[in-house]
Order: structure tokens, then sequence, then C-alpha cells
């Protein structure tokens, strides 16, 4: 283990935010606009958390933070297999429902606009892994190949459906943060993992650290940690608000809104201002 002074930690500082030289430092956008305005994207080897309620939007919201990123990105998906995936994809860039694709309610332009999808350049960084249900093993693993693909960001969906390592569930949630954060840093890339809350009360309606589900100490272990919850919209609209509930790089203040279109897909919309209600 190496021992840093306190002028070598503080040179490594300099070094890692581009302080000494020209250039903007190697940060690696979420691809969650605010988010990545205001922090400007995670360092390497460094990762975030998005919780939210079962329904609320938490899959919808990484797929539209995947197509709006620059960089080449991954998932490992351990929910949802390619036809699910594959399906909310299609609505995202057609705009189509996804129930109308599943039942095939489709017209011939419609069905032309799917085919050409393939040469979409929204998909040219994205990269996916099915270990449906699958161990922390397969998890890891994924992880190396997507990084030995070229992504420097990598979403685990979702963290508590990874199962079979620990019996006890808050150990073992726990577990499986850390080990995917040590194999995103051993790819030289950064994470997000999806992660559920508890169920709570309308009381209690604007979710908190302490809702994390089985959370273990991924309070403790997160650089980011990103709560949503859906909101009551004036306009009817299916709006969910997103805040930085923790934040080691600072920006606690962050807050904004997405709201789901007639696809079913969660676009950006605005960034709140640090005065405007939860």
């Amino acid at each position: 283990m190496t021992i840093y002074t306190t002028r070598e930690t503080i040179d490594q500082a300099i070094t890692t935010f581009y302080l000494d030289r020209e250039g903007l430092p190697e940060l690696i956008p979420i691809g969650l606009g605010p988010l990545d305005r205001e922090l400007g994207g995670l360092g390497p080897k460094s990762c975030a958390i998005l919780a939210a309620a079962t329904g609320v939007g938490k899959s919808s919201a990484m797929l539209s933070a995947m197509l709006s990123s620059r960089v080449q990105v991954g998932c490992v998906s351990v929910e949802d297999g390619p036809d699910v995936v594959g399906a909310r994809l299609i609505s995202a860039l057609t705009g189509i429902d996804s129930l109308r694709i599943r039942r095939k309610d489709l017209s011939d332009a419609e069905l032309e606009k799917i085919n050409q999808l393939s040469s979409a350049r929204e998909l040219a960084n994205l990269h996916f892994s099915y270990p449906i249900a699958g161990t922390i093993d397969d998890v890891e693993q994924s992880v190396r190949e997507l990084c030995d693909a070229g992504c420097r960001m990598v979403w685990l969906d979702y963290l508590q459906k990874v199962r079979g390592h620990r019996e006890e569930r808050r150990h073992e949630v726990a577990e499986t943060f850390t080990r995917f954060q040590r194999a995103v840093a051993r790819g030289n890339a950064a994470g997000v993992a999806i992660s559920q809350i508890r169920r709570i009360s309308d009381g209690e309606r604007i979710p908190q650290i302490s809702h994390l589900k089985e959370s273990g100490d991924l309070e403790n272990e997160a650089r980011v940690i990103l709560l949503a919850h859906r909101v009551r919209d004036p306009e009817r609209l299916d709006r969910v608000r997103f805040r930085v509930a923790k934040s080691t790089y600072g920006g606690e203040y962050i807050k904004f809104d997405m709201t789901r279109d007639e696809s079913g897909t969660l676009r950006d919309t605005k960034y709140l201002d640090w005065g405007e209600d939860m």
C-alpha cells in the first residue's frame, strides 16, 4: 500500500482536475443533463446510485441517460432481457408506445421506421449484457467484458436482484455494490447502480437516503446518491423529480424533473432552482 504525503495528495488532485495544464479534466458523463452540467460527471473508478420506488421509472431514466451519453456506455441487466430492453429502446427512438410494439399494433410506416433503427447513430455507443437473475460473479464478468469493449460508464440494473452470495440481505446488497464498484474501477470506468427504496407513505412522499431498501453501507460507499419520486403535476403529466441526496463533490442542491412522453420514455425537462418546492 502506497503512503502519500499531504503534498502528494494535493498534487494528485491538481493532476486529476487538470489544474496544471490546459484542457478539461477526465470526468465521465452520466448522461443526465442537469447532473452532468453541475458536477461534470463522475471520476474514473467511482460509482453512484440512482434509487426510487418500484414503478417510478428508474430503468427508463437509465435508458434516457444512456442514449444521451457522449461516451461508450454499458448496462448489466439482471432483471430484463433484450426483448424488454429492446422494446424500450425502440419506443425511445421512435415515439411508439411499447405496449403497441408488444401487440404488433403497428402501421407499415412504423414498421419501416423500426427496421431502420439499426443505423441510428444514438445506438453506436450502447452495449448490453444480460446475466438474468445472475450471481455477483456473473455481474463482475459482465462489467469486465463491457469495459473491454470500450465502455467508460456502466449501469447495473438493479442491485437487489443480485442474490446468492450472502445470507443476510443488508450485507448481500452492500457486497454487491462493493464488488460492482471494484469491477468498474478495474476497467477504469465509472458506474451507476440502480437501487430500490422501501415503500413510503404519502406523509413521507419525498424519499430520503434512509429509505434505501436493504441498503447496507450504500450511503457510505456511493460518491453520488440520486433519489427520484413522482410528483403531482397540474398539467397531469407523468412527472418524475430527481434530487441529489448525497455528493462527495458538492452539489446537493441539484434537482430536476423528467416527464414521461406518449411512448412511455422519460425525457430531460427542466432544472429546478434551489428555492423551488420539492
